[in-house]
């Protein structure tokens, strides 16, 4: 009997270290993607905070015992918001001991992988620095009430997005032969098409002529429609990144062009505006480095052939959409009276500002507590005065050299989402939103800096990294493509 306990046992042991291994394969497949952006969706769509929680919690812990990358957490890190259909915390803090188990498995994850730490990014620095000053803005002018009533929000922008920034950068892409930009844009891509996806269901929901799309505000619980925007702006353009590393690469040409519709459909009219600018900027710089300018070309072709049809077939319904964006106009539906607000508080408290617990009368505060200039440039200028500004300015700096490497394609697209990014927030609240935005923004750089200090992918994605279709995999006469770096196939 003993002998055959330990044979059950050993039995056991294999099957969980067969189920180990099959896990770690599914990880780095666009199927986990797709399973949690299901989740979110079905939790999302039926108001299901149960069954989003449980679910969404069950499959991360999952991941945490069993990888040891932390790659593959970014997707419920940042899917996870899609499922808040309302902003009434009651509705889900019921859920709260589900946290529980997460707690349990992130403490049991970073204690497995404590001996292979990598040494903190060149971030970190200016994220410390940037958490200093917004924890010490209008210190000697705001009060005691107004201190405490932004703290929270000031914690979560600075040293939240540290711990964040952190935590990515020094535990993800332990595999060296994982492209981790191809890896990190399919988190994007499908990031984008969760929010996508809700868009859809709301105009659904909706039930409204196009002619009043423009009349009526967008609410998708977790956030509105510049929040959406904000969120297509980064996953776009890297669609079109993924676009240029497959050989069809029209398909994923395609999914950034449905984002950019998808920007379009949320009548945020600075995500639009600059979707102008970012979405045809990113389809010439695809045909540019596609590793098949014939076949992007075709892709594009038929992408343009397929549009005019559809422009022809629902003209009048286009046409009374767009009526219905232009009516809403272009103003600066009283930006103008916050920026003046700004500049007149910088002016009276030019050194460290009045904090970020002021409270205006040009704008009424939301549930996050907050007085929104809805601008990055008069936000720091009226909350943190001059040393705001010099804090900035090194954080940006320290940001934008991790895309020094503009021959890596990577790098080239998440210029241009950063860029379409901090041009929207010039006009909206971007950086100043703790989660998911500023946590997104901080981990791109975590990621672009962890691809810029590795000798770089080029051309087409070979088998190892190709993470979709089995009989893409299959068709690959050779198991790595001539472009492949030598210290991938060495280590393969």
């Amino acid at each position: 009997m003993p002998m055959l306990s330990r044979g059950r046992t050993r039995t056991e042991t294999e099957e969980m270290k067969t189920f180990a291994e099959k896990f770690r394969k599914f990880a780095y497949t666009d199927f986990y993607f797709i399973a949690y952006a299901a989740i979110v969706f079905i939790a999302w769509t039926a108001e299901s905070a149960e069954f989003g929680f449980v679910a969404l919690i069950a499959l991360t812990c999952l991941s945490l015992v069993i990888l040891d990358d932390v790659l593959p957490i970014t997707a419920p890190l940042f899917y996870a918001m899609c499922m808040i259909f309302t902003d009434q915390v009651e509705d889900f803090i019921f859920m709260w001991p589900t946290f529980i188990p997460l707690g349990i498995a992130i403490a049991f994850f970073l204690m497995r992988n404590r001996t292979r730490l990598r040494r903190p990014g060149s971030m970190t620095v200016p994220q410390l620095v940037l958490s200093v000053v917004l924890m010490v803005g209008g210190l000697g002018v705001c009060t005691a009430a107004e201190y405490t009533r932004a703290l929270p929000n000031a914690i979560m922008l600075g040293f939240g997005g540290l711990a964040i920034y952190l935590l990515v950068y020094c535990y993800a892409g332990r595999d060296e032969r994982r492209d981790v930009g191809i890896y990190f844009s399919k988190m994007l891509m499908w990031f984008g098409f969760v929010v996508l996806a809700e868009i859809a269901v709301w105009y659904i929901r909706a039930d409204l002529p196009p002619s009043q799309w423009g009349s009526v505000a967008r609410d998708f619980g977790w956030g509105i429609e510049n929040n959406a925007s904000t969120i297509l702006s980064v996953s776009a353009p890297m669609c079109f990144y993924l676009a240029v590393r497959y050989r069809w690469g029209g398909i994923y040409a395609l999914c950034g062009l449905a984002q950019y519709i998808g920007i379009i459909l949320t009548y945020s009219r600075g995500g639009i505006l600059m979707a102008a600018v970012t979405g045809p900027v990113c389809a010439v710089v695809a045909i540019v480095k596609a590793v098949d300018k014939k076949r992007m070309g075709m892709a594009y072709a038929v992408i343009i052939a397929a549009g005019v049809v559809a422009i022809g077939v629902l003209f009048d319904d286009i046409a009374a959409a767009i009526k219905s964006l232009f009516d809403q106009g272009f103003g600066p539906s009283s930006r103008d009276l916050l920026y003046a607000e700004a500049w007149k508080l910088f002016c009276s408290h030019p050194f460290l500002g009045v904090g970020l617990g002021y409270n205006g009368d040009h704008f009424a505060i939301n549930t996050m507590q907050f007085y929104w200039f809805h601008s990055t440039l008069f936000q720091v200028l009226a909350n943190m005065g001059v040393v705001g500004v010099l804090a900035y300015a090194f954080y940006y700096i320290a940001r934008f050299r991790t895309l020094r490497k503009l021959r890596n394609p990577f790098n080239v697209f998440m210029l241009i989402a950063w860029l379409g990014f901090e041009g929207y927030s010039m006009m909206d609240t971007g950086t100043f939103v703790p989660f998911p935005t500023m946590a997104l923004v901080l981990v791109t750089a975590g990621i672009a800096e962890l691809i810029s200090s590795r000798p770089q992918f080029r051309g087409e994605v070979d088998a190892y990294n190709r993470t979709f279709s089995r009989a893409g995999v299959a068709a690959e006469a050779r198991r790595y493509d001539a472009f492949t770096p030598a210290y991938v196939r060495e280590a393969a």
